[in-house]
């Protein structure tokens, strides 16, 4: 790593990354304002889609209903919902529970938003070509 800049080979960059190599693009990003363009991208996307609040959401009613006491259960829980491993993955639904009329929290779809991944992949691909450097394999 030069001036700040990871360079690495092409067939390189078409592998998978080894561990120093991984670690040396992750200190150019720290190094510089990468991690936290990345992060404040992906937070104001977040917002704007209203995810964050359909994710808090679905935690508070979590805890409300009782399906989780921990914290460690809520993550289990919401992590399953974010894969699609959680009971309604079937596409079963159980329509309103009569409770403040909120709906069943088995019915919330915690998928990211497509505009919130092209925008987040976008930005990670500007602060990657920032820090890498990308030769040919006969470039010395």
């Amino acid at each position: 790593m030069s001036n700040g800049r990871v360079t690495l080979n092409s067939a390189q960059a078409q592998q998978e990354l080894t561990p120093e190599l991984r670690n040396d693009i992750y200190s150019a990003l720290l190094c510089g304002t990468g991690i936290r363009n990345i992060e404040s991208t992906l937070n104001q996307e977040l917002q704007q889609s209203g995810w964050l609040d359909k994710l808090r959401g679905y935690m508070v009613q979590q805890l409300r209903d009782g399906e989780v006491t921990s914290v460690d259960e809520l993550m289990s829980k919401v992590m399953e919902k974010l894969r699609g491993n959680d009971a309604d993955a079937n596409g079963t639904t159980n329509g309103v529970n009569g409770v403040n009329g909120h709906a069943d929290t088995e019915e919330v779809d915690l998928k990211i938003p497509d505009k919130v991944l092209k925008d987040g992949s976008k930005v990670v691909r500007q602060e990657l070509q920032r820090v890498c450097e990308v030769r040919s394999l006969d470039e010395k």
